[in-house]
């Protein structure tokens, strides 16, 4: 076989691999479209409502729904949750007798609708805790479910999409429930190298009657040196729970952690916090010393290396 023919099938070979690698780029396109059309995507405001409220006094609260997805059939149902870890993650309590206890506390149309793609829809939730209702604390989501049938071509798993707001409610007869806070944790670690990061943990626990948040500070002096502030961020701490508590820098939710790439000498750190921005401080401090141990030991390595040599 002569070595023209050889190239001659080579081209054609190689131009049929491109023609396949083509079509396949195109397709994965066109056909992602199609999939990605299918997906629910559904957002709903505000994400909380928190409400100090007399037993037998009413509150109207409005959830906005918005749909960016596939046109879906939606129905609302409220259920009472209890924390469930220091991340602010709860769990929902679905069982019908734990519904049913709150059936009067809440009025609203739950009649499933449907939603087209960008549509909306506005729900109107009157609450109402019962006269003899207990001063304590009470916590429920808003769930929005996605209803199986009449939403064909979804995927089953999407089918079964829930949303939630969830609804702080202390109950309090002079509208001012009792708040105590308990500093669980607060700290770093004693020692560290230059080169790594100071990261500290703040875990908050509520003692009292009705959910707070924190508002406060830690505050970082260097012996002999500058002064950093890290920004507690206002999350909520149930009764009966504790949260691990991030700072906040620019609107934004971030770990407490000391800015800088090389950190040395001895590090002062104070929390200080109050309940919802009012009372006593709470406060705790620890020490940290930073110290360029990786530089040392690089140093001491190469002259043991230099030595065998």
């Amino acid at each position: 076989m002569s070595l023209n023919m050889i190239n001659n099938k080579f081209k054609i070979k190689t131009t049929d691999v491109l023609f396949v690698f083509a079509y396949l780029f195109i397709c994965l396109f066109v056909y992602s479209d199609s999939v990605q059309a299918q997906e629910v995507s559904l957002s709903i405001s505000p994400p909380i409502t928190e409400l100090i409220i007399q037993p037998g006094k009413s509150y109207n609260q409005i959830f906005t729904l918005r749909n960016d997805g596939v046109p879906v059939t939606i129905g609302p149902k409220i259920f009472p949750f209890i924390p469930f870890d220091r991340q602010g993650h709860v769990e929902l309590i679905e069982d019908k007798n734990s519904v049913d206890a709150f059936t009067s506390w809440f009025y609203f149309n739950q009649t499933p609708v449907s939603l087209g793609t960008t549509g909306s829809r506005d729900f109107n939730v009157k609450i109402t805790p019962p006269i003899g209702a207990e001063e304590k604390d009470y916590y429920f989501t808003f769930i929005i479910e996605v209803q199986n049938e009449n939403n064909l071509g979804i995927n089953n798993s999407l089918a079964q999409a829930r949303i939630g707001a969830n609804i702080l409610i202390s109950v309090s007869k002079d509208g001012n429930p009792q708040k105590k806070a308990s500093t669980i944790a607060f700290s770093a670690p004693r020692l560290i190298d230059s080169f790594s990061t100071l990261t500290y943990k703040v875990v908050i626990g509520n003692t009292g009657f009705a959910f707070f948040k924190p508002a406060g500070k830690i505050t970082v002096d260097q012996i002999f040196g500058s002064t950093t502030i890290l920004n507690l961020a206002p999350l909520n701490v149930l009764v009966g729970g504790a949260r691990e508590i991030s700072c906040i820098q620019s609107e934004e939710i971030v770990p407490c952690t000391l800015p800088g790439k090389f950190l040395i000498g001895i590090y002062r750190s104070d929390l200080n916090f109050t309940i919802d921005d009012s009372g006593t401080a709470v406060g705790k401090q620890i020490y940290t010393i930073a110290f360029p141990f990786s530089v040392f030991i690089g140093i001491a390595v190469i002259f043991i290396i230099y030595r065998i040599i």
